[in-house]
């Protein structure tokens, strides 16, 4: 099962436009909007905890997923992608059901954020390593002073001079 975009194209590619390195910098965005959204639009109640847990998990998501901007990179981007599935839904569904959409910055925050995270989902070519075959940062070249047992994880030993 594919993850591609069913829908955007980036220009003579027929691939979607987004790929993992950007996708990872606009998440790290997407948390902090998330984690900044109750104290600059006075969030209060479920809206609230909501920001903070859709900007932990998507954060932490980020942060362990096989992209050049990962931290610890165990997730694998196609799963990324397909983790992504139900929380994109959550965005929305989440805050209808809490009672969080009552508030109007809520509604207007929450709304809009979920209108760019589905568009920026759409957008993303979550085949991108797949293609590569499977070339994620587990088969990228050896950093100097890396063992080969040492690829895949976050951990980078320099050399000494």
């Amino acid at each position: 099962m594919s993850t591609s975009s069913p829908v955007a194209r980036g220009p003579g590619t027929g691939r979607p436009p987004v790929d993992p390195t950007t996708h990872g910098a606009i998440d790290y965005g997407f948390a902090a909007a998330n984690l900044l959204a109750p104290s600059l639009f006075g969030l209060t109640g479920s809206a609230k905890a909501l920001c903070y847990l859709f900007g932990t998990s998507q954060g932490l998501l980020n942060a362990l997923t096989d992209h050049p901007l990962g931290v610890n990179r165990i997730i694998p981007f196609r799963t990324h992608g397909r983790l992504e599935t139900p929380f994109v839904a959550s965005l929305v569904l989440l805050p209808l059901l809490s009672g969080a959409l009552k508030q109007r910055n809520a509604r207007a925050y929450l709304l809009s954020f979920f209108g760019i995270a589905y568009a920026h989902y759409m957008l993303t070519d979550y085949d991108a390593y797949e293609r590569n075959g499977g070339a994620g940062r587990a088969d990228r070249p050896a950093v100097e002073g890396e063992t080969p047992t040492m690829r895949g994880r976050s951990v980078l030993v320099t050399a000494e001079s």
